[in-house]
Formats: structure tokens, sequence, C-alpha cells
């Protein structure tokens, strides 16, 4: 059949099943809601007849009609938060509307996603591209060349959430919310094969989250402030006599954040191409915020020199040793690489345990790891929140997919990892809780029954304190899908007085 014959088959179909039978609103028009009730019934049948005409299937293709009507009855009343003037260019809006309006509510998911995740890219453009970068490459090492606006895309999508959410672009709840959308975004939406649905309600819940927290947010106070003195760090030479007072402003901040902050300036400290007028208001400013870092943040750094030291970075392994002689801190110095080689692969395995179909890719990177465990010493000191975190997390799973997110060929490792967990490590794993990231799927069923199991386990068998028992005990009894909430509970928090993290 020639064009010109597909041509003019595709007009008659067009408008046999569909032309005749929609009601077109003139402009200045206000369509009422019967109206508009009519026009969505009038258009569902002309669609399914055209599909049956090509031969193509019907069957669970386009959402219920009610469910339609829904979500465009209340379209204009979720839009309030967006100002006219952005409407006029919301294309994604518009094609979310149609989506909607013919029934294909995974394709407005897609759409709505698409446009969220460019709205937080340029949101955290904006915000300080270094420092997002900077941050990245502590999650892992995939981010570590990452440059200008046009990697962004290279940030996998919870990672850009979370980025955001320990610099403060968005708050915790927030995050949840966001990560909400991402999840049926993979789960739900034209994004990726399913059979998975929706209703009307959630798809306005979903457009309600991402305009309010993503494409209409602003930053707060707080976290204005750290982009001005990055700012400043880069452009402006800041008087040493300034520092101590920068410095208790800085402590005041969330410990992530004073985390993030020092490990952006040491960062910065590192590249060689730097100016010297930037590593002198470092220098002058870091003894200033480490004292209020965070061990496993000193660790990281220290375990930096080892990994430079193998590599033949010497630049980067001089700078290292020059900031821990400033900080007074050359006992975090690791002359090994084993360390941060094994954050590195404990990072890259967070990242993949996030992804779509984690399930099917952790055994290799688990597989990794094992081969860089010291053999004698245990788990180093530099990794070891990060090691309880990663490895109990992927042990844990996140409760979706049909392996419930646990890689089954991984699980081997985990078991075997989690029985070098000694006190030091059951104390990480309690304290962990306080993490919005690895409490993110405890709420599930089957994280809820395997985060008990484990707690059990530890109890029965490694614990060495009565108040590390109770911990446990509190874990352990805490009512079903609700131990993301176990950090908040006065009793645990009790219990956690005399748990000595160090």
């Amino acid at each position: 059949m020639g064009n010109k014959e597909n041509e003019i088959k595709s007009e008659i179909i067009t408008q046999e099943y569909i032309l005749p039978r929609i009601e077109i609103f003139q402009p200045g028009q206000g369509p009422s809601s019967e109206r508009i009730s009519t026009s969505i019934q009038a258009l569902n049948q002309p669609l399914a007849d055209m599909l049956s005409h090509i031969g193509l299937p019907t069957e669970n293709v386009l959402y219920p009609i009610e469910e339609r009507k829904r979500v465009i009855f209340s379209l204009e009343s979720t839009l309030e938060c967006l100002p006219y003037d952005k409407r006029e260019k919301a294309n994604y809006l518009s094609k979310f509307t149609v989506a909607i309006t013919v029934g294909l509510f995974d394709g407005a998911i897609t759409f709505l996603w698409d446009e969220t995740i460019t709205a937080i890219r340029k949101l955290v453009q904006e915000f300080d591209l270094q420092h997002c970068f900077n941050i990245a490459s502590t999650m892992s090492p995939r981010y570590k060349n990452l440059h200008n606006a046009d990697d962004l895309p290279a940030i996998s999508e919870h990672d850009l959430l979370e980025i955001c959410r320990r610099i403060g672009l968005i708050n915790d709840i927030n995050f949840k919310r966001l990560e909400h959308v991402n999840y049926l975004r993979n789960h739900a939406s034209s994004a990726h094969p399913n059979e998975n649905e929706v209703t009307g309600t959630e798809i306005l819940t979903l457009l309600e989250y991402c305009l309010k927290y993503a494409i209409t947010a602003e930053p707060d106070h707080s976290v204005i402030q750290i982009k001005t003195l990055l700012e400043n760090i880069r452009t402006k030479e800041i008087p040493a006599d300034d520092c101590n007072a920068i410095g208790q402003d800085i402590a005041k901040q969330p410990q992530e954040r004073i985390d993030d902050f020092m490990t952006s300036i040491y960062g910065l400290y590192c590249d060689p191409r730097q100016e010297q007028k930037v590593r002198d208001n470092i220098e002058h400013l870091v003894p200033h915020v480490w004292t209020c870092c965070s061990e496993e943040t000193k660790y990281a750094i220290g375990a930096r020199y080892g990994v430079y030291r193998k590599n033949g970075e010497i630049e980067r392994k001089e700078a290292t040793n020059t900031i821990l002689e400033l900080v007074g801190g050359s006992n975090y110095k690791d002359e090994d690489s084993l360390a941060g080689e094994l954050i590195e692969k404990l990072q890259t395995l967070r990242t993949v345990h996030f992804e779509w179909n984690n399930f099917y890719n952790e055994y290799i990177h688990a597989q990794s790891i094992n081969t860089s465990l010291p053999k004698t010493s245990g788990i180093p000191p530099a990794a070891r929140k990060l090691f309880v975190k990663v490895i109990t997390m992927c042990f844990i799973g996140n409760g979706k997919g049909n392996r419930n997110g646990v890689d089954e060929g991984a699980e081997f490792y985990y078991r075997k990892f989690i029985n070098l967990y000694n006190t030091k490590e059951i104390v990480e794993l309690l304290y962990l809780f306080e993490d919005n990231e690895f409490v993110t799927d405890f709420d599930a069923n089957k994280p809820d029954k395997r985060i008990r199991g484990l707690a059990k386990v530890l109890k029965s068998a490694r614990t060495t304190g009565v108040h590390i028992d109770k911990a446990l005990d509190i874990i352990i009894n805490f009512p079903k899908n609700k131990i993301s909430k176990v950090w908040s509970d006065t009793r645990y928090q009790e219990a956690l007085k005399y748990v000595n993290k160090n």
C-alpha cells in the first residue's frame, strides 16, 4: 500500500471513529462539568473502535471513565500552586492532561516525572553544581568525573533526590513523597513494562507532590547560607579571623550537611586545577569545620590517602596529607588502599540497590566487596558505617518485584558479611534508624519481617550489652510496618543514651 493510500485510510478512520463524536469548545466558552463528562465519554468508544478496526487490543489499555473524570474535575484546584505565567509554558501539563483525558494514566505519570526531574536538576544547578557533584562522588565512584550541567543526567534519579535531601533543597518528608512518585514511575508508568494501575486520586496526589515539592520548590534560608559560603570560598579572600565565627555557624547545621560541606571543601582543595586563593581560604576554614564533623567523614577522608597513594595521584595524596595535618587528624590516615577500595565498592552497590531491577544486578558487586575485605582485621573503621548500612539494606531488600527486592544470588554474601557484625557494627545499625534513606523501605511487609528477623539473630548471638538488647527488643516488637518510625520512640532513645557509638 502506497503512502497516499495510507494517508487516505488514516483520514477515513479519524473521521469515522473520532471527529464526529468529540464536542469542541469554542474560545471563551467555559465548559461545564456535565459537558466535560459527556465529551470524555464520547471520546472513549471511538478510540476503542479505532483500535479494534486496525486489529489492536483494547482490554486494559484505557483507564475507566470515572477515574478520568475524577482527575479532570479536580485539576484546576490542584494547579492553584502553579502561577499562570508558568502554566503558559507547561507543555508537560498539556501532555499530562491529554493523557488523562484519553485514559492513558501510565503515560501521564511519565510526562509528570520527566518534568519533575528536569525541575530538580535545575534546582541543583541554581544552588551549586560543584557541591552537588562532590556529594554525588561520596555516593558512588561512577559520579567522580562529572563537571557541568550536561553531566546531571548521569546521576540516577534516586541519588539525585538523595543529594537534594542532603543539601536541604528537599526535606525528609518531601523526599519520601517524591521517592513514591519515582517508584510509581518505575512500576506503574509507561517507562517500564508493567501491569500495575493507579487511581485518579493517586494521580492527583502525585501531581500535587511534584508541583509543590519540586517544580515550584525554593530553598530555605539555611541552605542559601551554605550556597553563599561556597561561592565566597571560590571567589573572595576570607579573612582568617572570620573563620571561627563561620565554623560556629556551620556547626548549627544538620550533621549530614556539615559532613557534606566538609567533603566538598576537601574535594575543592584536592583538585590539582584549584587556584591558590581558594586553597588559602580552605586552609583557614577547615580546622573549624573538622571539629564538628562525624567520625565517619573523618575516616573517609583519611582513607582517600591510601587510594591516591596506590593510584599514583601525587598531588591529591599530598593535599590530603596537608588537610589531615592542619586539623590534627593524622591518626585517621589510612596508608593502605583497602579501606578506600571497599568504600568505593560499597558506594557502587548502594547505587545499584536503588536502581531498577536491583535484584538481578547486585551479585557481581557483592562478590567484588568480598575480595576487598581484610582477611584478619575485620571491617575497617573508615568503612564501618557505610558497610553496615549498605549490606543491611541489600539483605533486607525493598520488598518490590517478584524477588521482594533481594538479589538471591548475592544473599549468600550478605549473610557472610552480617556474620562479621560485632558490637560496634550492631551499634552502627541501631543508629542507622535515624537515616532516612536506610529506613525508606521498612514500611513494606517483606522488609519489615526481615529487619525484625535480623534483630532477633543479632540479639541472640552477638550482643554484649543490656541496653543494646533493649534497643533490639524494641525493634523486634515495634508495631507492624512502623519500624521506620522507631528512631522517634522515646523508649528507643532512652536505650541508646547508654550505648556508646564510638
